[in-house]
């Protein structure tokens, strides 16, 4: 029995309608630039104009960062190389970001990692001419504390108790340690737990932030493989922004262009993820991230009377803190990138900024869906094809698993679904030739049509009765069990890493494929 498996994406629930409808390559008016494939990536990074002065205040901000968070990077490392490498004009990045969940947060997490650096790996394996490295953007200037101060184990919840509103990043560790011990008492006592709860306790210590905490703990993880770990609340990169940021805030642009984008996103039957403000940034000052907006034509610290000039941004670029929409457009400004990955809903809101990223003259990266992961045990899989099903039809309904079920068993002849099947074909060759003439009754258009109804309504209330016999049998009863319980649900979503260790050692050995895949990991 083979350990991997894998699905396309777009074959299961973990993606939305407009996510989905881009990644199968449909128009979705002007909002598609087109799925990636590698040669396009090739293309980009021809096409990709980022100036040598960038690239050297790039890499010494990135070094500097590392240096602060007192992470020494040996001269051999490939992290060290990766991040002199990007003075290189061939040299281009492939970036993914998350939220710094505590304690490595849900396990998409890790999965967003590992797939980034599998499409590296296929990138670098195929690409003569041109290098690409993987940068983890943390979203360090998040301030909802209560989405990421939590993990859940065993399903019990155990969350970290700090003081909220500041960049999560810039808080302090302080409580996490004491955490860490509480949620080990409750752990079972295995070695992949001890070596687990041993490599948060290195890391997550009380004098430094988290940011640094997770900075550390990532490059520990995936030091050999080259992961470049950035923080963007960076006095240095928000500086080389600020043109970019100010042009954005006179003009308008975002909240022009997405808004107008939403409404084409609305009329072709999308509800658009992301709507924008007259003002998509923030303000960092005095331990708080305070979300601005424009009153009376001008900026305004929100919930108070204080007035933010243009000046002010421009001596204090750093105190800008830009939100869900601007932050793709910081991003594209300070790296080299060609490829961003990430999950439906960065799909979603990454598709209606083309033309914003155009009117401010920042380029657009190819858009790449990130692979999904579901662990089974082997047990279970093992239950799953003993009954007669390939484990990816557990994403089917109820009824469609059923039927399966007992036609491979042979214990439902299909009579009946047949004779109904026939009569509702007779009945509509009967209403046809009965619409072609033109002098017969509308009564019995209308008791055709209500006998087409009443079929249906038959053929339903069968399906039920057939489906509450079926459920007794006991085989069938757990293949809805495990359905339920893996497969209607996400469990990357839902499943923290305390609960699954193991991942963090998953060799990376993904194909870097563009089209993302659901993988079954046993």
């Amino acid at each position: 029995m083979s350990d991997n498996f894998s699905i396309p994406i777009v074959n299961t629930h973990y993606v939305s309608k407009l996510a989905k409808d881009y990644l199968s390559g449909k128009e979705i008016n002007t909002l598609n630039p087109g799925v990636p494939v590698l040669n396009q990536l090739i293309i980009k990074a021809a096409e990709r104009k980022f100036s040598a002065e960038k690239r050297i205040l790039l890499v010494d901000a990135l070094l500097q960062q590392y240096e602060k968070d007192g992470i020494k990077l040996e001269k051999d490392s490939n992290v060290y190389k990766n991040i002199l490498s990007l003075n290189d004009s061939h040299t281009f990045s492939f970036t993914t970001g998350q939220q710094i969940h505590i304690f490595l947060g849900p396990l998409f997490f890790l999965y967003k990692i590992q797939s980034l650096i599998g499409h590296v790996k296929n990138f670098n394996k195929n690409s003569d001419t041109f290098k690409s490295i993987p940068i983890f953007w943390m979203a360090t200037e998040d301030h909802d504390l209560a989405e990421i101060n939590y993990v859940k184990l065993y399903g019990e919840t155990f969350t970290w108790e700090t003081t909220a509103g500041n960049a999560v990043g810039r808080i302090a560790c302080e409580g996490l340690p004491e955490l860490i011990d509480k949620i080990e008492d409750r752990a079972d006592k295995t070695q992949e737990n001890t070596e687990l709860f041993k490599l948060f306790k290195k890391h997550y210590l009380s004098h430094i932030t988290l940011a640094a905490a997770t900075r550390s703990l990532l490059h520990e993880i995936f030091n050999d493989e080259g992961l470049v770990i950035m923080d963007a609340d960076d006095k240095v990169l928000k500086q080389s922004f600020a043109n970019v940021a100010l042009k954005d805030i006179e003009e308008k642009v975002v909240f022009n262009s997405v808004k107008e984008k939403n409404a084409i996103l609305k009329k072709s039957g999308y509800e658009p993820r992301v709507n924008p403000q007259e003002i998509n940034f923030f303000w960092l000052d005095s331990q708080k991230r305070i979300k601005l907006k424009i009153k009376d034509g001008q900026i305004q610290k929100e919930q108070t009377s204080e007035i933010i000039s243009l000046e002010q941004i421009q001596k204090t670029p750093e105190k800008l803190s830009p939100n869900v929409l601007l932050r793709p457009i910081y991003q594209e400004s300070i790296l080299p990138n060609i490829m961003y990955l990430g999950g439906s809903a960065e799909v979603e809101y990454w598709l209606p900024l083309q033309d914003a990223f155009r009117l401010l003259n920042v380029q657009y990266p190819l858009l790449v869906q990130r692979d999904s992961e579901l662990i089974l045990s082997k047990k279970n899989l093992e239950v799953i094809e003993k009954a007669g099903f390939v484990w990816s039809q557990l994403f089917e309904d109820e009824k469609y698993l059923a039927t399966i079920f007992f036609e491979n068993s042979h214990e439902k002849s299909g009579k009946v679904s047949g004779i109904i099947s026939e009569l509702l074909s007779h009945l509509s060759e009967l209403k046809t030739d009965f619409e072609k003439n033109e002098s017969t009754p509308g009564s019995i258009h209308k008791e055709l049509s209500e006998l087409q109804k009443g079929v249906h309504r038959l053929s339903k209330n069968i399906s039920d009765e057939e489906l509450r016999i079926q459920k007794e049998n006991v085989v069938l009863n757990r293949i809805l069990k495990l359905k339920s319980k893996f497969f209607d649900l996400r469990q990357e979503r839902d499943e923290f890493v305390v609960n699954y260790p193991g991942v963090i050692h998953n060799k990376i050995d993904k194909d870097g494929e563009m089209d993302a895949k659901l993988i079954l990991k046993v």
